[in-house]
């Protein structure tokens, strides 16, 4: 490991391969800007090694490339590499974990940062939707993660009646005329009404 103030280098474990699912601990690290941040034993300046690692949230679907910011500048190349790591994945551990999620990249750590906090976010909303619908008498349908985040809708939504895209508009606008005050979930209604998708993917 390289300090930044131009130390002797020193050897120090980092992370490469990120399975928040399998050690949850390692998203409040991400969050708290801990994961590979370092201590330099001589001068005790804390760094972030500066390396490309994969995230990965079995639960929420997301898969994340990371590379380092000091490479943005080679993008096109490494969403070549990306392309090729991820087709590896896809044939080997997603196909043992039965996963269908495509990759997201980015630059940096904080860049990571954003990502998993608006997952967060997304996630906690969702909550509240699947809460208010279930009130209301209506069953529960959860999205196939990569479409709710590629559309900004919720995680789970009122599924209506008949499984059309007018059926979950409607149903999706009686749990906000109840009260309920989400963003994603007008989203998704205005989808759904405007017809220019089709019914959501659904697990």
């Amino acid at each position: 490991m390289s300090c930044p103030n131009g130390c002797e280098p020193f050897e120090a474990d980092r992370w490469s391969f990120v399975n928040v699912t399998q050690n949850p601990e390692l998203r409040d690290a991400v969050l708290g800007g801990e994961l590979n941040l370092f201590c330099c034993p001589q001068c005790s300046t804390f760094f972030h090694g500066d390396t490309d690692l994969i995230y990965l949230d079995e639960q929420a679907g997301l898969l994340v490339f990371v590379f380092s910011d000091k490479n943005r500048q080679n993008q096109k190349e490494l969403l070549e590499k990306m392309q090729h790591d991820y087709a590896l994945l896809k044939d080997n551990l997603l196909k043992q974990l039965k996963l269908d999620v495509g990759p997201l990249c980015v630059f940096g750590l904080e860049e990571l940062k954003d990502v998993v906090q608006k997952e967060q976010q997304r996630t906690d909303e969702s909550e509240a939707v699947a809460a208010a619908s279930a009130a209301l008498g209506l069953k529960v349908a959860r999205l196939h993660p990569q479409w709710a985040r590629e559309h900004e809708s919720p995680l789970y939504v009122p599924a209506g009646t008949d499984g059309t895209a007018e059926g979950f508009a409607a149903a999706a606008r009686k749990v906000l005329d109840g009260g309920l005050k989400s963003p994603l979930l007008e989203h998704f209604a205005k989808l759904m009404e405007g017809g220019r998708v089709k019914a959501p993917d659904i697990l």
